[in-house]
């Protein structure tokens, strides 16, 4: 096969996305039966000089997930704009359809952006596509429907490097994720051909708007895959979605079980609104600028945006009562804030645009999962899907999505600690040579740190095996999950319609190679063990085997897997960082980044669980905001542990006082680093009367 068909298929194969209380309805209907489907506008003028109370930039995953939550306060307006078409019409099963992702792609069409990276020296100066969905529901509507998530030790690690565990760890992650999933368990066609198939109820949510769970069929093929898997090591998972998102599985993907077609934030989210009045969305319009008062220097405030629906086409202005959301995506995102003057004051001034907030941050410390494939042959009495769309709804329900995570362990054996001891020891080295501003340099130093101390050095699997059928081919793709390479999104343009730069920076950091190296020896081995269905390797072949040809095969070959993420990184201000724990983007006082560009470091997972999460606590945190409260998350087990702690001690210094005494503590935890933890939203009461337990049960209120 030709280098350039093995990226066709990997590419089309792979595409994935870059996740308390509900309106009821959304988990009672089928969102495809329903009568009233959202409205949308296509015509620009329709914002023009209006005015809303929060301006939603960008119709995507995250964008529709915020706006559809906002505009459940019918006191609030809600506008959305979004530079792609609806998904409803003559193209409508390019999306609908679940097998579509693969032989009838929207990929390549006028629903993608189509952005290709700059030349890579590190692919042998090949340049690679990069597509992301320009439609309503964003990459949501076009991606592989994986419903992935990461594990907790990468959510706290998230969690600890902007200080603030009880919004962004694990427990209120996990809690966000669940509240927007509408899970649906497996039929007994599914359990019968995947007798290994395992989940845990309690570890989903089934009132959300996004329907997850598991096509109608399934085949031997992928069984055979898992027990592969375990029998070289690495365990068939019993939860993979509770926390420990390591080993092998079989994925949840967003497929409605009523109707069979994908579930994405456009029929999810946006459908579920119905005809509220207090939420518009335009379409076909790209915002250009986001106008701001810079009258306070050091308190930006975000007052309107500028779009258009084309390069020379008239610009309008929509303005903003209260806030403006940043929902583009890790591309779009990082390019509109420079266009708007925030971003690196020395770059914007390049381009003749003056600076209104310096963030060097903006753009940099971007990361992606580099991807290619072993591929092999079905074998001839092997049961397989059918190489096209077939019109049948449960047989084209079908989607790849068996999967595993390998470690570090299981990678490199023995070697796996000596060479993570070399990657601390060379930190301070690979930090020094980067040719990025020394505010780039400490978000380097922060992530880094982390991936090599919680993810190489612990259970998470840095290396994704996944399983693809693809016409009479099985792939057994590989794809670097916690690369220490990094890259950039810079614009080079004042035209808002000349895209940025796309520099990944792949394979930068040797580590990374390495990695993908191991993993490309266990995918030949795992598939080569599948002779039960599988016949010989056809890609590489036999010409490959040494660790030179390996290097060879990958930088010839890999692209992306379709999850660039952490250009807007959530840190500190003084280290890099673009957006503060509650999404505001510093030095502003209302503008917001909710989506894929916010986490700090990539994750062992696909990213639509993990944004539609993101999303939801930005909503949430909004919300408080408007009602001039904290938003508190879910305290960790160790806040909670100190809350308790001190609650005894305040008990026993005060059992003597006949007095109540009541004392209020709130943890801002804006500026913490790896490491480090905000102090709990807690309140202590103690008097002699009062129970300890009451006490403790206090500590947990929250607001929002």
């Amino acid at each position: 096969m030709a280098k350039t068909a093995l990226v066709s298929l990997v590419a089309a194969a792979a595409l994935a996305t870059s996740a308390a209380g509900r309106s009821l309805r959304f988990g009672e209907r089928d969102t495809f039966q329903h009568i009233d489907r959202r409205d949308v506008s296509g015509d620009g003028s329709t914002f023009n000089g209006k005015t809303y109370d929060y301006i939603v930039i960008g119709g995507g995953l995250a964008g529709l997930t915020v706006a559809s939550r906002l505009s459940e306060d019918s006191d609030v307006t809600v506008a959305v704009i979004e530079a792609g078409a609806d998904i409803y019409g003559a193209d409508q099963q390019k999306f609908l359809t679940p097998s579509a992702n693969l032989y009838n792609t929207a990929v390549g069409t006028q629903y993608d952006w189509q952005w290709v990276t700059a030349n890579q020296p590190g692919l042998n100066g090949r340049s690679v596509p990069w597509p992301r969905g320009k439609v309503l529901g964003g990459s949501s509507s076009i991606n592989g429907l994986y419903m992935v998530r990461a594990s907790q030790i990468e959510h706290d690690a998230w969690g600890n490097l902007i200080g603030a565990p009880e919004i962004w760890a694990w427990d209120n992650m996990f809690k966000a994720m669940k509240k927007s999933e509408n899970f649906q368990a497996p039929g007994s066609d599914v359990t019968g051909a995947v007798s290994s198939l395992s989940w845990n109820q309690s570890s989903h949510g089934t009132n959300g708007p996004i329907w997850t769970g598991f096509p109608a069929v399934e085949y031997d093929f992928v069984e055979s895959f898992l027990q592969s898997v375990q029998n070289q090591g690495t365990p068939i998972s019993k939860d993979p979605d509770g926390g420990q998102s390591w080993g092998a599985f079989l994925a949840t993907s967003a497929i409605n079980q009523k109707s069979w077609v994908r579930s994405n934030a456009r029929n999810g989210y946006l459908d579920g609104t119905d005809q509220r009045g207090n939420i518009h969305v335009l379409t076909g319009n790209q915002a250009t600028k986001i106008l701001t008062d810079a009258s306070d220097p050091n308190n930006v405030k975000a007052t309107g945006v500028q779009y258009a629906s084309g390069s020379g086409a008239q610009v309008y202005t929509v303005n903003a009562a209260r806030e403006v959301i940043v929902s583009g995506g890790s591309i779009n995102t990082p390019a509109l804030l420079q266009l708007s003057g925030i971003g690196d004051a020395n770059q914007l001034n390049s381009l003749n645009i003056k600076p209104v907030v310096n963030l060097p941050g903006v753009g940099h410390n971007v990361q992606d999962h580099l991807s290619s494939a072993v591929v092999f042959g079905f074998q001839g009495s092997a049961k397989q899907p059918p190489g096209s769309v077939t019109g049948n709804a449960e047989t084209d329900s079908f989607v790849n999505s068996a999967i595993a995570y390998v470690n570090f362990t299981t990678l490199f054996g023995d070697y796996a600690q000596q060479l993570i001891g070399d990657l601390r020891g060379n930190l301070t080295n690979v930090i020094a040579s980067a040719k990025v501003s020394d505010d780039v340099k400490k978000a380097y130093n922060l992530t880094y740190t982390a991936q090599v101390n919680d993810v190489f050095n612990s259970p998470v699997g840095p290396i994704e095996l996944l399983l693809a059928a693809i016409g009479n081919t099985v792939q057994v793709q590989v794809a670097l999950q916690h690369p220490l390479s990094r890259g950039s999104i810079l614009i080079t343009s004042t035209d808002p319609f000349t895209g940025p730069k796309i520099d990944p920076g792949y394979l930068t950091q040797d580590i990374d190679l390495q990695l993908l190296r191991e993993g490309f020896k266990l995918a030949r081995t795992v598939g080569n063990s599948m002779n039960d269905v599988l016949s010989g390797e056809q890609v590489p072949g036999n010409s490959v085997s040494t660790d030179d040809d390996w290097d060879q095969f990958i930088k010839n070959n890999a692209g992306t897997e379709y999850h660039p993420s952490s250009s807007c990184s959530m840190l500190p201000r003084a280290d890099g960082g673009v957006v503060d724990k509650n999404l505001l983007v510093y030095g502003t006082t209302n503008l917001r980044v909710i989506d894929a560009s916010v986490p700090p470091t990539a994750v062992s997972a696909h990213l639509m669980t993990a944004t539609y999460g993101l999303a939801e606590i930005g909503a949430d945190i909004i919300k408080a905001a408007r009602a001039n409260q904290q938003y508190a998350g879910t305290p960790t087990q160790q806040q909670r542990a100190a809350a308790s702690a001190s609650a005894s001690a305040s008990a026993s210094a005060s059992s003597s006082s006949s007095a109540a005494q009541y004392s209020q503590t709130v943890g801002t935890g804006n500026s913490g680093r790896s490491g480090s933890s905000a102090a709990p939203a807690s309140v202590v009461l103690s008097m002699a009367a009062v129970s300890l337990s009451f006490v403790l049960a206090s500590t947990l209120l929250l607001v929002a």
